[in-house]
């Protein structure tokens, strides 16, 4: 047999890794930001990420109700 058929165990490593490296259900960031994207389009024409209509929504809920929390607790002192 041809020992240059073989490869090293160091090398399937490798190939592996380089194989998973882009698998967004191993890499925790871009599992997210995959969460967390515009179904229908994930990235702009320029080529920045888009998130939800529904992570904006609630942004903005959340937003608002910090808002008014602090009015009322703060800004009604007097």
């Amino acid at each position: 047999m041809n020992a240059t058929c073989y490869i090293t165990p160091e090398e399937a490593r490798l190939a592996l890794r380089k194989l998973h490296s882009k698998d967004t259900e191993s890499n925790p960031e871009l599992a997210l930001r995959a969460a967390l994207a515009d179904d229908l389009r994930p990235v702009d024409v320029r080529g920045r990420w888009k998130p939800s209509s529904l992570v904006i929504l609630v942004g903005v809920i959340v937003f608002a109700l910090l808002a008014i929390f602090l009015y009322f607790s703060l800004g009604r002192s007097r």
